[in-house]
């Protein structure tokens, strides 16, 4: 009976109520935007090294080249990443103990009159992890490499759909022609390559014209990512030329604010969820004091202050749950409206803001 005739009460003077739903419903909804809005941030400058499996990127980019000997046409290694032995790296590394896994790459670089492109060299009897993790993106009837020196590549989806390139097609490299195998989406993987062409880890050295078993980027998988800092100390030892691309090192590449945001962002959301309930406390405590009058005479005709608490109580209650619903309602429209176009652009890519 009582619900009933607060519900009334409510209804009846529902400016009143609307106006304290309206601003507790804002309320309600700052506190949990703020959240999704900070882990957003998080997630996206978390996501390159994440989708990767990968704690560490090691590369020496620290290039000393004469420019007489820089070539300007043809499949050219990248100007800002030194190739060094494969070999030599993948025994320095078995070595550390706490390297669970790691894979290579060979990145290229073909300048071509009407556009450059990249192109990355993959071994096929690598782990899955870092780069070589594009097996798992294949897209449906793709294939990944039969060996180390066929004559096949994979495409990124969206180059392949631009030039109209499809499966099972010719594709020509420097007069040379390979199969397209595979075409590879790497969806919502935050630009982890700007990479379009990939190829078997011989094939790539066959089209650079070495012998050398060269590479020029080592992705490494950690037993537990707590020991990242031990590992840095010990790669660095072994060769202090090379650069280890971590997690620290590309939040560089964030802005001040998404910075300040990734680094400080679950206090800035514990903090407005905090200060946002001591309003909605503070608006029920001044809602209920325009109602002084019922009050009154409810103590009046004799209600205990036990049945006044629950009146106060149950009246809240509604106040809050349509506030709830409410903030609910505008949520999830910035959660599917908002939150997807929250974008942190080329955080990992083969030209690394160092």
């Amino acid at each position: 009976m009582i619900e009933k005739i607060i519900f009334k009460t409510l209804i009846f003077y529902w400016q009143k109520t609307a106006l304290a739903g309206a601003l507790i419903s804002f309320l309600l909804f700052i506190a949990f935007a703020s959240w999704l809005f900070t882990n957003r941030i998080q997630k996206l400058a978390d996501q390159p090294l994440n989708s990767l499996e990968t704690e560490i990127i090691l590369q020496q980019d620290k290039v000393n080249k004469n420019a007489s000997e820089i070539k300007t046409s043809g499949v050219i290694e990248p100007f800002n990443l030194q190739s060094f032995s494969k070999k030599e790296v993948e025994n320095k590394l078995s070595h550390i103990r706490e390297v669970n896994n790691f894979s290579t790459s060979l990145v290229l670089w073909q300048f071509d009159i009407q556009n450059n492109k990249t192109i990355v060299g993959l071994d096929v009897n690598e782990p899955r992890i870092g780069l070589r993790k594009i097996e798992t993106w294949l897209m449906p009837n793709s294939k990944f490499f039969s060996d180390n020196n066929s004559k096949e590549i994979i495409l990124e989806r969206h180059f392949a759909k631009l030039f109209g390139y499809k499966l099972d097609e010719s594709y020509s490299i420097v007069d040379k022609y390979y199969t397209i195998v595979g075409i590879v989406d790497f969806n919502e993987q935050s630009n982890l390559s700007n990479a379009q062409i990939f190829m078997p880890y011989g094939t790539a050295l066959k089209l650079l014209g070495t012998k050398k078993a060269i590479i020029n980027q080592v992705y490494i998988s950690l037993a537990n990512a707590s020991l990242l800092p031990k590992v840095q100390k010990e790669i660095g030892g072994v060769n202090p030329e090379f650069s280890l691309v971590t997690k620290d090192r590309l939040l560089k590449n964030l802005s001040s604010f998404n910075k300040l945001i990734y680094q400080f962002g679950n206090y800035f959301a514990v903090g407005i969820g905090i200060l946002s309930f001591l309003l909605i406390f503070w608006i029920l405590k001044i809602n209920r004091l325009e109602f002084r009058r019922e009050t009154k005479i409810l103590k009046t005709i004799g209600w205990p202050k036990q049945k006044i608490r629950r009146w106060v109580f149950i009246e809240s209650g509604y106040i809050v749950i349509v506030s709830l619903f409410s903030s609910l309602l505008f949520l999830a429209i910035f959660y599917w409206g908002v939150i997807p176009k929250i974008i942190i652009g080329g955080l990992l890519n083969q030209n690394f803001k160092l």
